[in-house]
């Protein structure tokens, strides 16, 4: 056996670089904070807050030869650039295996987090708390939030792809998310198939107690959705055939009573389309997913909301939200 050993020809090492393997993380954190925030996707103080949070609830440990900072460091290069393993291991010097197995290991840690970090609003929210239209909350004071379903790019199986093609022959999964009015999700549910009706998905997701979609809401209190859902008391829907759209009335003002409503609720809505965009554009794997198993997708996709949630409940500058 010894003999054998010693004729095992040594591990042909390619990662080469001049930089040790913790190096290059070290280098984004003590450079300034335009590289930090264009590799990781966000800024140097909210990647720093961020790690402590993992060390302080013990959800993340150092390895022997990977730190905490290294492994976030990795997963938010991947998934901010959609990058490949065989990319991300030449920047961090690390082989295929090591980032296939951190990735993973951080994704885990990520649900832990997003139940954290996505819950229901307290239904009581401030009105003279800074947020999308003050004066607009004044009106509809019994809205908690905006609710909508939208699309996210995803792989799928040829076997399978029926149920999940979208436009121009892509496949999709379908995402349910409520938004209150300081741009943090407070419901995240991912994982239905592309084609399934957004108002169905909505019954749905209310049919299973597991899913802890925030209902029944308190009295006096509701969700402002699209005319994708039905209207009803606790979900308030604009007026049907009449524009409502925000883009619908440029430069054609709102002239009937029934238009006016569609437009002032329009504006008010439409936090939970800024804070999606704010989110695609920190995270653009949601555009173009990357060949992970369906599972891994869909928990990538609540990993995204969860960074996003925590970069505004942090309060932490960010120029995406600015």
């Amino acid at each position: 056996m010894r003999r054998a050993q010693a004729k095992r020809l040594p591990r042909d090492r390619d990662n080469t670089s001049i930089l040790s393997r913790n190096a290059y993380t070290l280098g984004l954190l003590r450079g300034s904070d335009r590289q930090c925030i264009e590799s990781m996707r966000m800024s140097g103080e909210a990647y720093v807050r961020l790690c402590m949070h993992f060390k302080h609830k013990l959800w993340l440990h150092d390895s022997r030869h990977v730190s905490i900072e290294e492994k976030r460091a990795m997963f938010l290069t991947i998934i901010g650039h959609n990058e490949r393993y065989v990319v991300i291991k030449r920047r961090f010097q690390h082989s295929s295996q090591t980032m296939h197995k951190y990735f993973h290991e951080v994704l885990a840690t990520m649900m832990t987090f997003a139940r954290e970090m996505i819950v229901p609003s307290t239904f009581d929210p401030n009105l003279n708390s800074p947020g999308a239209h003050k004066s607009l909350r004044w009106i509809f004071k019994g809205a908690v939030g905006a609710l909508d379903g939208t699309l996210v790019h995803a792989i799928i199986p040829a076997s399978q792809q029926t149920v999940y093609k979208g436009g121009k022959g892509k496949c999709y999964q379908n995402v349910l998310l409520i938004c209150d009015f300081n741009m943090i999700f407070t419901f995240v549910y991912a994982g239905w198939e592309g084609v399934a009706n957004d108002s169905r998905v909505l019954t749905e997701v209310m049919a299973e107690p597991s899913n802890n979609f925030p209902f029944p809401l308190p009295n006096n209190k509701y969700c402002l959705c699209d005319v994708a859902y039905t209207n009803t008391r606790k979900f308030m829907a604009p007026y049907r055939n009449i524009r409502y759209w925000l883009g619908d009335f440029y430069p054609r003002r709102a002239m009937t009573k029934e238009e006016k409503f569609n437009h002032a609720y329009a504006k008010l809505r439409n936090v939970i389309e800024r804070a999606y965009g704010v989110l695609n554009a920190r995270f653009p794997i949601l555009d173009k997913m990357a060949h992970y198993p369906f599972n891994v997708q869909r928990n990538v996709v609540i990993a995204c909301f969860a960074f996003n949630n925590f970069i505004r409940k942090e309060n932490i500058n960010d120029e995406l939200f600015v």
